[in-house]
Formats: structure tokens, sequence, C-alpha cells
């Protein structure tokens, strides 16, 4: 079964070079057609700290084209893996999948925030469209490289709204599990994934904004008491949101949220690149999920709404 990648960000270039690792036919989609060269000729490099504490870099061959060339596989099924972020999940991409994707294929996506599975299930009923939630870190360094921040959990199933379940989706799924995992990225099925994803969605939406605003890696956001103060009144709104929504939020997730911030304290917050880079950001599918929900079930989210003004505030092209 081939495993074909769209989006040449960091996650997509790990996603595709950890793919290609472990022997599968793998086809990555890029933006340009210039990054599709550049990596067909000379792979994809990654950059990794091993377990003797090394540097260490690795390049991997793939073949690569430019988004403009997707089109229906020749084959029976296969596996698309969505690594664009939620921002990119527009509607010109939706119609490009909806003209070339075909019975047997699979949609596996990698997004940040709410919203894009029910978009695309809808355009696509006739496909399983699988939720996949990643503790994963990778920082691009140039079109074609990337450093990995340690190895992450990644867990992908159906929500209830998008389920399908035969025989071929699981051994697809099994397909998929093995080659990720024998490559060092592990990989497993949820039958609970709503609950991840919104679990997900919690701490991004601590953790991202924050970091965007205050221009600070992960881990700073724990170096002194009026940041974690912050970081816990967020906490508390949001599960106040999830519990008039009916939702589980256990209070141990604010445990995860501080576990988050010590194993991933170098990296630096998609958010802060996307700010830093002056690109807009995934914070109207991640705070502005947030408000959403509260406003769809009576509950006020002041500190939500505020960090989505502040984020959408960064963004000069925004006009009146």
């Amino acid at each position: 079964m081939k495993i074909e990648v769209i989006g040449g960000g960091s996650l997509g270039l790990l996603f595709a070079a950890i793919a290609a690792k472990g022997s599968a036919d793998v086809l990555l989609y890029t933006r340009t057609s210039q990054q599709a060269e550049q990596i067909s000729t000379s792979g994809i490099g990654i950059e990794y700290v091993d377990d003797t504490h090394d540097l260490v870099t690795e390049g991997i061959k793939l073949e690569a084209r430019a988004i403009n060339e997707f089109s229906p596989s020749n084959e029976e099924g296969r596996w698309i893996i969505l690594a664009v972020k939620q921002k990119h999940v527009d509607a010109e991409l939706i119609a490009k999948l909806q003209q070339n994707v075909r019975i047997g294929d699979r949609l596996f996506c990698l997004q940040n925030g709410i919203g894009h599975i029910e978009r695309l299930s809808q355009a696509l009923p006739h496909i399983p469209v699988y939720a996949a939630i990643t503790t994963e870190g990778a920082r691009k360094l140039e079109s074609y490289s990337i450093r990995r921040a340690g190895v992450g959990t990644t867990r992908f199933g159906q929500t209830n709204s998008t389920s399908f379940s035969s025989e071929e989706d699981k051994q697809a799924e099994q397909f998929l599990i093995e080659v990720f995992t024998k490559a060092g990225l592990p990989l497993a099925t949820s039958n609970s994934i709503e609950t991840v994803i919104y679990r997900k969605l919690l701490i991004n939406a601590i953790i991202n904004p924050l970091t965007a605003i205050w221009k600070i890696e992960n881990g700073a956001l724990l170096h002194n008491e009026y940041r974690i103060s912050i970081m816990k009144e967020i906490f508390d709104e949001i599960v106040v949101i999830y519990e008039a929504s009916g939702l589980s939020a256990p209070l141990s997730w604010w445990d995860d949220v501080l576990q988050v911030c010590e194993s991933t304290a170098a990296n630096r917050s998609s958010m802060l690149e996307d700010v830093t880079r002056g690109d807009s950001t995934e914070v109207a599918w991640i705070s502005g999920g947030i408000v959403k929900l509260a406003h769809r079930f009576g509950v006020a989210a002041p500190w939500n709404q505020k960090l989505l003004n502040l984020i959408e505030g960064m963004n000069e092209t925004e006009s009146c």
C-alpha cells in the first residue's frame, strides 16, 4: 500500500521520511515545485540526538512532487497523510481531494484544533477520515531538512461521525502502524480519539498562544509563578467549558500540561514560529475553537477570547 503525504512543513517532512525509512512506497507533495525538486534530488535530512546523546544526521531518499500534480492512485488504495496546517485545509485543497480521492483511499489528518474532521468527512463521505494526534516535535531547518526533538507518540482513529469499520480498514491500519513503529515513530489506534483530540486542544490552547505572545520556548512557561498562574486560569476556564458541553476533562490534564512543557522544553510552538515569520496562525481553530464551544453551550470564555484577539491582532494583513 502506498503512503502519500501532503505538506512540506516540519511534520510533513518527518512523517514522509519516517515512512520511507520504514520501507514504504512514499510520495510527498509540497506546495512548490522547487521544494519537490530539492527533496527528490537530495532526500530529506533529519537531525536528532540518539541514545548516546550524540547528534546524528540521516538522509532519507524519496520521491516528491508539487501539489498541483496530485492525482488519483493507480493502485487499489493508499494512505493520504494530510500534514498541512488547519488554516490550509481550505476550499481549494478540499476540492482537490474531492477530484482525486477514490474509494479504497484513507485520509490521516494531523491538524491542530477542531472543525477539520467534520469538513473533510462531509466533503469525502465515501472514504474513512482518521483524526491523528501526535506529540512528535520537529523544527524545519531548510526546505529539505528538519530537527527532530525527541520521540513522541501518535494516536489515530475515526470519530463517531466518521466511522468506517471493515476488515480492509483494520488491515490498512495495521500496515500503517507497522511501517512507522519499526522506523522509530510509535503509532497506535485509539477507540476514544475524540477524548484525545480535546485533551490536545486544551494543551495547545494554553501553550501555543502564550508562547507566541511572550515569544518563549515551551519550557520557559514554567520559569515563574506568574506564567503558571495564567496557565492555570486558562486551564480552569476550559474545564468549565468542556463540562458544560458534556466532555470529560479530568483534573489530571493539568499535570499533562506541565509535563508537555517539560518534555518539549526546547521546542518552539508552531504558533510562535508563525508569528515570528509574520504568518497567520491556527489560533482561530484552537483558542477560537474553545470560544465557539463556549458560546454553543452558553458559557463565558474571557481568557480564550483575549488570547484569540491578541494573536489575531498580530496579523498586520488583517483589514478592518
